[in-house]
């Protein structure tokens, strides 16, 4: 897995939640503190979901943290297939600590 994805599409759907909550609420997005590359990179989704009824940010950051948590765990790989084909239940690769103290 490549946690780049994860973090730019993280980036993006945080960044765009801010801006569309902070216009909503004043008006203009005078006062959102993001990196100007995020603005300008957002500026035609934001245009596009400006007006759009969105879910609470703590809705956005709970599902995040479950997110994380999974994958953090490996749980997501539990009932996946591996790349010659097998599947079947997921067993953890063990910590290289583990397999020096061993």
């Amino acid at each position: 897995m490549d946690l780049a994805v994860l973090c730019n599409v993280m980036e993006r759907l945080f960044g765009l939640a801010i801006m569309t909550v902070t216009a909503r609420f004043r008006g203009s997005l005078h006062g959102v503190l993001l990196p100007r590359s995020w603005v300008l990179g957002l500026w035609k989704d934001f245009i596009t979901f400006r007006e759009r009824e969105l879910a609470p940010l703590w809705v956005l950051a709970q599902t995040t943290e479950n997110l994380l948590r999974i994958m953090l765990s490996g749980e997501y790989l539990r009932d996946t297939c591996n790349l010659s084909g097998e599947c079947g239940q997921y067993i953890p690769p063990t910590r290289l600590g583990d397999t020096l103290q061993a």
